[in-house]
C-alpha cells in the first residue's frame, strides 16, 4: 500500500460529520480528540491491547460513531502519520518543462535530515510502532510498512532526479535502502540510548548524521 495524501480533500472525520449533519469543524476536533486518546491508551496497552470498543468508551461515543471516523485501527495509526506530516514525504522537484520552481529542491543532506527530525518529533508514537510490529502485531506493522515506505520512496525520487551517477550505478532503489536502513537505525541506538552525549540534540544529530552520508555519497569529481 502507497503513501495516501489528503491534499485537496476533506478529512474522512469532517466528510462524515457533513453527512451526520455535525459542523465540520465539530467533526474535525472530534476526530483530533481521538487520535490523541487513541495515542494514550495504545501507549499503556499496546496496540494489540487497545480494541476500537475501548477506544470509543474512552472518547465518550459508540463504536457505530467511532467507526464513522475510522473505519479500522489501520485506518486510525495512517491517520495519525498524514497528520503529523508523514505521509507523503517528498522532496521539492524542478519542474521537468524547465519552469522556475517554487522553493530550490532540497540537497540530499536536507531530505535525510528533514526525515530523522521528523521521526524525533514524534518520538513516543514511531517507538510504539517499531516495538508493536518487533513483537509482531500485525497492524502495527502494515503502518510501519507505510511510513518507511514513504522515506524509502521519498529517497528514491531525489536519487532519481538529482544523482544519475547513483541511478546509473548501484541503482535508485538500493541507494534509497541503505539510507533508509540508515535513518531507522540511528533512531533505534537513539531509542537503545547508546548514542551518548550525541543523543541529548536531536537536531544536531540529525544534520551531522545527514551530511555524514551525503558526504559518502558525493559525486565523483
Amino acid at each position: 500500500m502507497g503513501p495516501k495524501t489528503s491534499v485537496g480533500t476533506p478529512h474522512q472525520g469532517e466528510a462524515n460529520a457533513a453527512r451526520s449533519g455535525a459542523a465540520p469543524g465539530e467533526g474535525s476536533a472530534t476526530r483530533r480528540r481521538i487520535l490523541q486518546i487513541a495515542l494514550t491508551l495504545m501507549a499503556q496497552r499496546g496496540v494489540d491491547g487497545t480494541s476500537m470498543r475501548d477506544l470509543a468508551s474512552a472518547a465518550g461515543l459508540n463504536v457505530a460513531s467511532l467507526y464513522h471516523y475510522f473505519p479500522s485501527k489501520r485506518d486510525l495509526l495512517e491517520s495519525v502519520l498524514i497528520e503529523q506530516g508523514f505521509l507523503p514525504i517528498r522532496p521539492v522537484r524542478i519542474d521537468p518543462e524547465g519552469a522556475v520552481p517554487a522553493a530550490e529542491p532540497l540537497t540530499l543532506a536536507q531530505l535525510l535530515a528533514e526525515i530523522m527530525t521528523s521521526m524525533f518529533e514524534v518520538e513516543d508514537f514511531v517507538r510504539l510502532m517499531v516495538g508493536e510490529a518487533m513483537r509482531g502485531e500485525e497492524t502495527a506493522r502494515a503502518v510501519g510498512v507505510d511510513l518507511f515506505g514513504a522515506f524509502e520512496s521519498a529517497i528514491e525520487d531525489w536519487v532519481t532526479n538529482n544523482r544519475p551517477d547513483l541511478t546509473e550505478g548501484a541503482g535508485a532503489a538500493a541507494v534509497a535502502r541503505l539510507l533508509s536502513a540508515m535513518v531507522v537505525g540511528i533512531f533505534i541506538q537513539h531509542a537503545a540510548d547508546v548514542l551518548g552525549e550525541e543523543g541529548d540534540d536531536l537536531t544536531a544529530l540529525s544534520l551531522d548524521r545527514a551530511r555524514e552520508a551525503a558526504s559518502i555519497l558525493q559525486p565523483p569529481q
